[in-house]
């Protein structure tokens, strides 16, 4: 009988949980899988560590949010609090709340899933963090770029011969789009880096234009880039 009451404890104690939490949850071995419900009535997925569950229940009900960066549906939490006479929303992100970051740190979810939120796959995404690149052939690799969120936006073709200055260029390099051109950039504190100049040895400084008629510019191989005009800017 105690046996039994002890196991009636628990689920009342477990069922209480879920009921403030506003999220239902399963238990599958090392992770908890939490239950989101979206505006329709209907529900997905989220799932973090076992040992973080305790602490995700405890901030309250998360709900999905269609993110347009991601492409997907991000997990948040919504509470209001006072200011002055008036009431002021805030949300936090599941991704942010459990790696303990500020909600506008931008964080990389490593497999691209905004709904795998086990710490294995998150990290803080740094303007320092290097490219991931693909090898696309023998001569040629493609650079991952993302936005300032770490989310993969595009990539761009360069030699494999300029791999190495590329990637260990300093610079993270990032997508970044200007009168409908996408362009591979890296953000300094001394200004904008494009990479077609970097790969092409062209000082930041100098007052050049580049015809792009007919020019990907998102492919950054040489024998592409000598197609494209350079010119002076007129005085």
């Amino acid at each position: 009988m105690k046996n039994d009451n002890e196991m009636k404890d628990k689920k009342d104690e477990n069922e209480k949980a879920q009921k403030i939490a506003g999220n239902e949850y399963e238990i599958q071995n090392d992770k908890a899988i939490i239950k989101l419900k979206k505006r329709d009535g209907s529900f997905i997925d989220t799932q973090i560590d076992k040992s973080d569950l305790e602490k995700v229940l405890n901030k309250g009900t998360w709900s999905p949010e269609w993110n347009i960066d991601y492409n997907n549906y991000v997990v948040q939490n919504v509470s209001f609090y006072d200011a002055d006479v008036k009431k002021l929303k805030k949300k936090v992100a599941l991704h942010a709340f459990i790696m303990d970051a500020d909600s506008k740190t931008p964080i990389r979810h490593l497999d691209g899933d905004p709904l795998n939120n086990c710490r294995s796959n998150l990290i803080i995404y740094s303007q320092e963090t290097k490219n991931d690149y693909e090898e696309i052939d023998e001569d040629t690799v493609a650079i991952i770029l993302r936005n300032n969120n770490g989310v993969k936006k595009a990539k761009t073709l360069i030699d494999n011969e300029d791999l190495d200055r590329v990637i260990n260029s300093g610079f993270t390099w990032c997508y970044y789009k200007n009168n409908n051109s996408a362009y591979a950039v890296a953000n300094t504190e001394e200004g904008r880096v494009y990479l077609h100049r970097f790969i092409l040895n062209i000082d930041a400084e100098q007052d050049t234009i580049m015809d792009l008629k007919n020019h990907d510019t998102l492919d950054n191989r040489k024998k592409e880039l000598n197609k494209v005009k350079f010119e002076h800017k007129p005085k």
